[in-house]
């Protein structure tokens, strides 16, 4: 990794779930904008189509894996990763810096940490048969359960192993939620049946055909899915009092996907075009309609958002050279486009107890590289190794 470079640019950069039928997401509705707010003259309403796919409706040939911002609570940072044999190791911050490496053992080839009401940890993966298992701190901080099985096949949606097969979300009433792609293509989900509690329901299905997927809480605490269909769009749908909603279209074309809340608990989706290029989509109010498209410029592959201690958002992605590329928002819009360095194939991102945001990498050695803000809303230190080799990678934090 080399050191940070900033320049300004705007260019460059158990239940199976094999047996029920996927309904077809982009037949749910005929209504398919309904909750996209109207636009000006002066707005994009949507990404450009390619000619290809504005002419027909073709199934996803690629599976392109899709990130959610750190939630926005601040606390000690723990990662995981897998080594090349497939196995989960974590590293974490003490009153020293950052601890040895340690092992939690199994074997897997897919990864998400979420973390329960109480505080404690709890990371999800897929096992050699294809199925959910999970492993847990049995205090805040503590030590490790043994691994358990929660049933299930799901498959992977991202184009390599280091993309998020699973995502993990926490309801307002602290019951963790995790939502995966099974075998039919389409969106399922299990969770808790009480905060922090070892019991979980069956699988059930959301339907559609998805190969990106994240999940974002509304102001409101709702919980709201958003994937890219069959028709390389992004879709979405969102609980309410009655249950959930069904999918509804927010259109554009997308091949990354990536969310970020905004201090007055507005959603805003990040994905990367057909050009390449960033854009974004957000709630033009709490819970409420959403904006048309718009770019934020940019070439990107890796793509991650952050939130500062000031409550804007930050993109954080890798561009053409590899290297991490980042553009923040102020109270006057978006900054440009500037290089953090390093070179990079994995990325996530965390947030320390002071607000301080944290970047960590694999670099070219194959190991685990950081970079972290100096001060809250603040310049970034160089890059720093923390050894290992690994494979995936994952970021959770904890309360103590």
């Amino acid at each position: 990794m080399r050191a940070d470079t900033p320049v300004s640019s705007e260019v460059g950069l158990g239940n199976t779930i094999e047996s029920m039928a996927p309904p077809g997401m982009h037949a749910t509705h005929a209504n398919t904008t309904k909750r996209v707010a109207q636009t000006d003259g002066t707005r994009r309403t949507g990404m450009p189509l390619p000619v290809t796919l504005a002419e027909t409706i073709r199934p996803a040939s690629e599976q392109v894996g899709a990130q959610q911002a750190d939630p926005l609570e601040p606390g000690r940072l723990e990662v995981f990763v897998t080594n090349p044999q497939s196995t989960l190791f974590h590293i974490w911050q003490d009153a020293t810096g950052w601890s040895n490496w340690g092992s939690l053992g199994g074997w897997m080839d897919r990864l998400a940490v979420g973390r329960n009401a109480d505080g404690r940890l709890e990371v999800f993966a897929r096992g050699n048969d294809g199925a959910l298992w999970h492993i847990w701190q049995t205090s805040p901080g503590g030590s490790w359960s043994n691994w358990a099985s929660l049933g299930g096949w799901f498959d992977m949606i991202g184009t390599g192993p280091f993309e998020q097969p699973a995502v993990v979300s926490r309801n307002a009433d602290g019951r963790l939620e995790v939502f995966v792609r099974g075998s039919d293509g389409a969106v399922w989900h299990i969770w808790q049946l009480a905060p922090n509690s070892g019991r979980w329901s069956g699988w059930t299905s959301r339907g559609g055909w998805v190969d990106l997927l994240a999940v974002g809480q509304n102001a409101n605490g709702y919980l709201e899915l958003f994937a890219r269909g069959i028709d390389k769009a992004l879709w979405h749908q969102w609980q309410y009092s009655g249950g959930w909603s069904g999918w509804e279209s927010l259109g554009g074309w997308i091949d990354r996907l990536a969310l970020g809340r905004n201090a007055d608990g507005r959603q805003e989706v990040f994905a990367r075009g057909v050009d390449g290029a960033v854009w974004h989509i957000w709630q033009v109010a709490p819970n409420g309609t959403w904006s048309g498209w718009y770019s934020q410029g940019g070439w990107v592959d890796l793509l991650t958002i952050g939130a500062n201690a000031n409550g804007y958002l930050e993109i954080v992605a890798s561009g053409l050279d590899r290297a991490v590329w980042h553009k923040w928002q102020s109270a006057s819009g978006w900054s440009d486009w500037y290089s953090l360095g390093g070179w990079v194939d994995r990325l996530a991102l965390g947030r320390n107890h002071d607000g301080r945001q944290e970047i960590f990498a694999r670099g070219n050695d194959g190991g685990l590289w950081h970079k972290w803000q100096l001060a809250p809303n603040g310049g970034w230190s160089d890059w720093a190794s923390r050894g290992g080799q690994i494979n995936l990678l994952a970021v959770g934090k904890n309360i103590n």
